[in-house]
C-alpha cells in the first residue's frame, strides 16, 4: 500500500478493528499474513497514531483464524502462528511464542531471542572510515536490516516518537508499554520490505534530476570560477545537472582549521560552520549567480550546518528575532532547537524561504553535532532534521521533498537522499561502498550518494605525497553510474581535482564514458525508481533477494543487481602488469549476457575473468529490454523525444517503460504513463511490441521516435514494423534499419510514432545465415590484440595481412553488409564471417611466426583470451 495524503496526515494510522484482536492489557494486530503487531500496556492503553517508524495501519486485513480458550489466544495467518497465555503480563518467552513455516525448517520466535544472522543495515556516515575501519582501528557499528537467513526480525517501536497530523513531535505515551512489529518471512525477503514499506511508507522517487552527474568540491569557489567550471563542461559535452556548494557559499568569521587559530562560538561549537548569508566577495550577486546557473538548467543545493543558531551578524537575525519574539537589543544569538516548532517555523520563513526564491533549489543538511534533541531526549536530530525539511519542501506547491543528508535510523528511507560523508581515498573504501549501498536497501534506505573518488586523504599520508590514483578515481566512477546518485567530492586539498579532463588517456577515458553510459541509462534507472516506490525494492540491491537458497549470493557482497534485469560487479582492485584486473563474479543460475550482448555465459558458477580499465562487468537477463536515451544529452531537465530499446537475446522478456512529469507529486495521485514492451524469439524471428502508453501525466508527449536495437542479432533476410516492411539503410534514417557490424546489431529506427498506438516490430532469419555464438567478442578481442602488437611491434615493417585484417573485422563486415544489392547482403556477411573465424583462429600462429620477442607472443595471445 504506497502512502497516501491520509498515511501523511494520520488518518490512515489506525488498523482496521476486524485485523484486531484485543484482551485487556494485550493487543495484537494482523497487518499482513506475515507480519503482527504485538502490543502490551500496564493501562490497557494503546497508540493508533503515527509514530518515527510507522505511518500507516489501515491495511487491507488478511485472512487469519483466531481461536480463544480459557488459557491461550492463538491467532494462525497461514505463515504465522502466534499463541500468547493471556493474563501473564509483559510479553516473555514463558508466554509468548511465535511459529514461522518455513519451507521445510519451521522455526519458533519468543521474546528475547537474538537474531543469529541479520544480514545488517546502513549506518549514518563514513567518515573517516577506510572501507569499514576507522582510523583507530575500530569497525563500522552497523545497525541491524530487516532481513536476516533466521527468517524473522523484530522492530522495537516502544520509545519511538509520535508524529501529529502536523507533522510534528509527539512525546511517548507514559506508562509501561511494549509495541513490538514481528516480521516472519522465512527466505522471502522481497515480502518482508514490502510489508515494512506498507506501514512505514514507500520511498519516494526523488526529482528526475537527481539521477544525473553532480558536480561537488569542498573549495571556496567564486562566481567567476564556478561560471568558468561550467563552461568547460559545455565545451567539453559533460552532462551535468546539480551544483553543489559546500559551506564556503557563506561568511565564516573565526573558521579555521590551524592549530592555536581554531575559535569557539558561544555555544561551544567551531565558529563558523553555521552561516546562513552569502559570502559577497564570492558571490557579489548572489541571484544573479543562480539565474544565470538555472539558465543552464543547474540545480543549486547550499551547505547548512545548523547547529549554531542564528548568530547577530547574519543578514536575516533581526527578520527571524522578530518572528521569535526574540530581544535583540543585546545582540544574543537565537540558540537551535529543531525540535521547537516556532523555531523551525522562523527559520524556513524568514531565512531560507527568502533564499530558496533568489534560487536555492534543495539544502545540503550536515549536522555532526549533539545527536539527540535537547527538548526531547531521546529524538535522533538527523532523523528529526530530514522528517522536517523534507516534508516542509513537499508543503511547497506540489515539489517532490528532497534532502541531502545523513541517515538517521529507521523511517528515514521516506526522506531521500543520503550522502555517507568524508571516506577515505583507497581502494579498501572502493570495494567496501558496493557492499555498503545493497545493504542498506535492507532498511529501504535506497538512495545513498557517496563522495565518488573518496574524500579525504589518510592522515598519515604526508602533504606532498597525496594525489589521486587516475585508476582508483576511474574504477569509482564506474561504480557511480551503478549508483542510485553520481556525485563527486572532495576535502579542501589544492591537490584533489576530479574534473573530468583533468585525467588523461585512459583514465580520462573511462571517466567520459562513464558519465555518458549514466546518461543512456538514466530511463531504466527511473523505471527502477519507480518500481522501488511500487514493492519496497531499491534500485541497487543484495543478490539474496533473488536467491536466497544459493551461499554464493551471500559470499560476494561486492557485486548486486542494479534494477531488475543488470547483474553489476564493480572493479575494485587495480590492473596488473598486463593492464587488466583479475575479478571473479559470481553469476546466478542460467543463461546472463554481457552488456553488449557479444557474450552468453551460463549461471550458476563463478566467472573468473580479467577487465581491462574501459571495461565493467555488467551482465544481463537473457530477453532483457533496457531503455537508453541516445547520446549527447547536457542534462535531465527534460527527456528527449527519441528512446532507444535495447532488446537482449532470449526466449521472451518484457520490461515497462515509466514517465510521469519528473518534478511533482502527481506520481503519487496516478500522474504518470507506463508502456508495456514485449520480446519474443526463435531461430526464425525475433518480435517485439511495443505497446500504446498507458496513463496521463502534465506534459506527456503525443508522439515519441523509436529505436529498437536487436543485439547479438545477426543479419536479417528482412524487417517490418506493424506489417510494412522497411528498406535497409547504411546511415540511420526513420522508418529504414541498418545492420551495425561493430555492436552485430540490428538497428530498427521507426520514427516519431503517436505513444498511444501499439508497433509490431518483426526481424525474421534464416538459420543458416545465423554467426557462432560469441562472434563479437572474438572479433574485439583480436582488435585489442593488434592494438596490443602494433605497440610492441619495434620495426617498420608491416604486420602480417591476416592480423591487420582481423583487427578491424567490424569494418571489413560492414563493407560486405553495405556494399552490393539487398538480395546478396546475408550471404555476404555470412561469408565474410566465414572469412574471420578461420583468421581468428589463425591468430597464434601468425604472430608466432613473427621475429618479435617470446613474451610480446605471449602477451597478444593473452589480449586474444586464449
Amino acid at each position: 500500500m504506497k502512502a497516501t495524503k491520509e498515511s501523511r496526515t494520520g488518518a490512515g494510522a489506525a488498523a482496521r478493528p476486524e485485523a484486531t484482536v484485543e484482551r485487556g492489557p494485550v493487543r495484537f494486530t494482523v497487518l499482513t499474513p506475515r507480519l503482527v503487531r504485538l502490543e502490551w500496556s500496564a493501562n490497557a492503553e494503546f497508540r493508533d497514531g503515527r509514530t518515527q517508524i510507522v505511518v500507516q495501519r489501515s491495511l487491507d486485513v488478511p485472512p487469519f483464524t483466531f481461536v480463544e480458550d480459557e488459557r491461550f489466544i492463538e491467532i494462525d495467518t497461514g505463515p504465522l502462528r502466534v499463541r500468547y497465555e493471556k493474563d501473564t503480563g509483559r510479553f516473555g518467552a514463558a508466554n509468548l511464542a511465535i511459529l514461522v513455516r518455513r519451507d521445510g525448517d519451521p522455526v519458533t520466535w519468543n521474546p528475547g531471542d537474538a537474531q543469529k544472522a541479520n544480514l545488517g543495515g546502513t549506518y549514518r556516515t563514513l567518515d573517516r572510515y577506510d572501507g569499514d575501519t576507522w582510523q583507530d582501528g575500530s569497525k563500522l557499528p552497523l545497525e541491524d536490516g530487516l532481513i536476516a537467513r533466521d527468517g524473522w526480525h523484530v522492530i522495537d517501536d516502544t520509545d519511538g516518537f509520535g508524529i501529529d497530523d502536523e507533522g510534528w513531535v509527539v512525546e511517548r505515551p507514559q506508562g509501561e508499554r511494549q509495541d513490538l512489529y514481528f516480521f516472519g518471512y522465512g527466505r522471502d525477503y522481497r515480502a518482508a520490505l514490502a510489508d515494512f514499506a506498507a506501514i512505514a511508507g514507500p520511498q519516494p522517487i526523488p526529482p528526475r534530476f537527481v539521477f544525473g552527474y553532480w558536480w561537488s568540491r569542498y573549495w571556496n569557489y567564486s562566481d567567476d570560477e564556478l561560471r568558468t567550471l561550467g563552461a568547460r563542461f559545455v565545451k567539453e559535452r559533460i552532462p551535468l545537472d546539480v551544483l553543489v556548494l559546500d559551506m564556503d557559499w557563506h561568511t565564516t568569521p573565526g573558521l579555521s582549521l590551524r592549530p592555536g587559530h581554531e575559535q569557539k562560538d558561544v555555544f561551544g561549537e567551531a565558529s563558523g560552520w553555521t552561516g546562513y548569508t552569502f559570502n559577497r566577495s564570492l558571490f557579489p550577486d548572489p541571484k544573479a549567480f543562480m539565474r544565470w546557473a538555472h539558465g543552464q538548467n543547474l540545480r543549486i543545493t547550499l551547505n547548512l550546518h545548523p547547529a549554531s543558531g542564528m548568530m547577530p551578524h547574519e543578514e536575516r537575525y533581526e527578520a527571524m528575532a522578530a518572528a521569535l519574539s526574540w530581544d535583540t537589543s543585546t545582540q544574543a544569538p537565537i540558540p537551535f532547537e529543531g525540535a521547537s516548532q516556532p523555531y523551525m517555523r522562523a527559520l524556513f520563513d524568514s531565512v531560507l524561504r527568502p533564499l530558496e526564491a533568489q534560487g536555492v533549489d534543495f539544502w545540503w543538511l550536515d549536522w555532526q553535532q549533539w545527536p539527540e534533541s535537547k527538548a526531547h531526549p531521546g529524538l535522533s536530530n538527523t532523523w528529526w532534521l530530514n522528517h522536517v525539511f523534507f516534508t516542509e519542501m513537499e508543503r511547497d506547491r506540489d515539489r517532490r521533498g528532497l534532502i541531502y543528508h545523513r541517515w538517521g535510523g529507521l523511517g528515514n528511507h521516506r526522506y531521500p537522499i543520503g550522502f555517507s560523508g568524508d571516506s577515505v581515498i583507497s581502494w579498501t573504501s572502493l570495494a567496501y561502498q558496493p557492499h555498503f549501498t545493497s545493504m542498506a536497501s535492507n532498511v529501504l534506505y535506497g538512495y545513498w550518494s557517496h563522495d565518488i573518488g573518496g574524500h579525504t586523504f589518510d592522515k598519515r599520508i604526508p602533504r606532498p605525497e597525496r594525489h589521486l590514483d587516475p585508476e582508483l578515481y576511474a574504477r569509482w566512477m564506474q561504480l557511480g553510474v551503478f549508483s542510485p546518485v553520481l556525485r563527486t567530492h572532495s576535502a579542501k586539498e589544492a591537490s584533489l581535482h576530479k574534473e573530468p579532463w583533468h585525467f588523461a588517456p585512459p583514465y580520462g577515458d573511462a571517466i567520459f564514458a562513464a558519465i555518458r553510459l549514466r546518461y543512456q541509462l538514466a530511463p531504466y534507472i527511473y523505471a527502477a525508481a519507480r518500481h522501488a516506490y511500487d514493492t519496497g525494492i531499491s534500485i541497487v540491491r543484495p543478490m539474496y533477494y533473488d536467491w536466497p537458497e544459493h551461499e554464493e549470493a551471500y559470499a560476494y557482497p561486492g557485486q548486486y543487481m542494479f534494477g531488475n534485469d543488470v547483474l553489476v560487479a564493480p572493479v575494485t582492485v587495480p590492473v596488473g602488469a598486463d593492464g587488466s584486473a583479475l575479478f571473479p563474479v559470481w553469476l546466478p543460475p542460467g543463461l546472463w549476457y554481457s552488456r553488449d550482448g557479444a557474450e552468453s555465459f551460463k549461471g550458476g558458477a563463478v566467472l573468473e575473468r580479467s577487465y581491462t580499465l574501459g571495461e565493467i562487468p555488467i551482465f544481463v537477463r537473457p530477453g532483457s529490454v533496457v531503455p537508453l536515451y541516445p547520446e549527447g544529452l547536457r542534462d535531465l531537465a527534460g527527456v528527449p523525444d527519441a528512446l532507444i530499446l535495447q532488446v537482449f537475446p532470449g526466449a521472451e522478456g518484457a520490461t515497462a517503460l515509466y514517465d510521469d512529469d519528473g518534478t511533482s507529486q502527481g506520481y503519487q495521485r496516478g500522474d504518470f504513463a507506463r508502456t508495456q514492451v514485449l520480446s519474443r524469439r526463435d531461430e526464425r524471428m525475433h518480435c517485439v511490441r511495443i505497446g500504446g502508453m498507458d496513463g496521463r501525466y502534465e506534459g506527456r508527449p503525443d508522439r515519441r521516435a523509436y529505436v529498437v536495437e536487436f543485439l547479438d542479432a545477426g543479419i536479417p533476410e528482412s524487417v517490418e514494423v506493424n506489417g510494412e516492411a522497411l528498406p535497409y539503410s547504411a546511415e540511420p534514417q526513420p522508418r529504414t534499419w541498418l545492420f551495425d557490424p561493430a555492436w552485430l546489431c540490428i538497428r530498427v529506427d521507426l520514427g516519431p510514432v503517436p505513444v498511444e498506438e501499439a508497433q509490431d516490430v518483426v526481424a525474421r532469419f534464416a538459420p543458416e545465415h545465423a554467426p557462432r555464438d560469441g562472434l563479437l567478442h572474438r572479433m574485439r578481442r583480436a582488435a585489442d590484440a593488434v592494438t596490443y602488437l602494433k605497440q610492441v611491434w619495434g620495426d617498420i615493417s608491416a604486420l602480417p595481412d591476416d592480423i591487420d585484417l582481423a583487427g578491424q573485422a567490424a569494418r571489413v563486415l560492414a563493407y560486405a553488409v553495405d556494399e552490393g544489392d539487398d538480395e546478396g547482403r546475408a550471404e555476404r556477411f555470412t561469408a565474410a564471417v566465414k572469412t574471420f573465424e578461420a583468421r581468428f583462429a589463425a591468430l597464434p600462429a601468425s604472430v608466432g611466426a613473427t621475429p618479435i620477442d617470446e613474451s610480446f607472443k605471449r602477451g597478444f595471445i593473452d589480449r586474444l583470451g586464449r
